[in-house]
């Protein structure tokens, strides 16, 4: 009888541990969704960023032969400044990671959705690097190229009309290796900015099936 009432307390104990877990497995996945619901929206934001820069980047290329040529506001204003930099949200992957792993995510087809969707965003993120690098030399080369501080004085002056009409060029260097290098530089950032748009894109499509997935399996509206 002793025997017994051991093994139905530990059948008992038993139960209410994997009660607690698969309550703790659904508040898990709820916030999942919570999290991938945010990325749809940061991503969404972000790649429009990224295509606006594709299509402002076309335009300074095609106009990049009158650089030397003078002043012209298209070429001039839609230079590249920055780069969106898209932060996932990471809350609950970093739970799960603390709790142990996602041990707790009991559902298979669940937890490698949430392990691929991780892996994708590591994979950007080493591509967002890189464009980030750079960005930097592209920038360093702008700053030995540019008269920053002439053109602002006639921005102040003069109207961008006669600006665009005037000879000036505003160029500290107008050497062909070094107008060669800043368009190079100018394609490999298009190029890469252009793969990360790519991907983020693919990262979006999955969030979107990665909530359908998790909603399926865990029967949540």
């Amino acid at each position: 009888m002793l025997f017994l009432a051991v093994f139905c307390g530990f059948l008992a104990e038993y139960q209410l541990e994997h009660k607690i877990e698969k309550d703790r497995e659904h508040v898990y996945i709820r916030s999942m969704i919570e999290d991938l619901k945010k990325d749809t929206a940061s991503l969404s934001f972000t790649i429009a960023r990224y295509e606006r820069i594709d299509m402002r980047l076309d335009t300074v290329l095609s106009h990049y032969s009158s650089l030397v040529k003078g002043y012209k506001d298209t070429l001039w204003r839609n230079l590249p400044y920055g780069f969106p930099d898209f932060l996932k949200s990471d809350k609950t992957m970093q739970q799960l990671l603390y709790a142990g792993g996602l041990r707790l995510i009991k559902n298979r087809k669940s937890a490698d959705g949430i392990i691929e969707y991780d892996l994708q965003n590591d994979d950007i993120n080493i591509d967002v690097n890189t464009i980030r690098v750079i960005f930097f030399e592209l920038m360093e080369t702008r700053w030995e190229l540019v008269d920053v501080a002439a053109l602002e004085e006639d921005k102040k002056i003069i109207s961008i009309t006669d600006m665009n009409a005037g000879k000036k060029n505003y160029l500290l260097r107008s050497d062909q290796p070094f107008l060669g290098r800043y368009n190079n530089e100018l394609r490999t950032f298009k190029t890469i900015c252009r793969l990360v748009k790519n991907k983020q894109k693919k990262m979006l499509e999955q969030a979107m099936q990665l909530i359908q997935v998790l909603k399926k399996e865990y029967h949540l509206k």
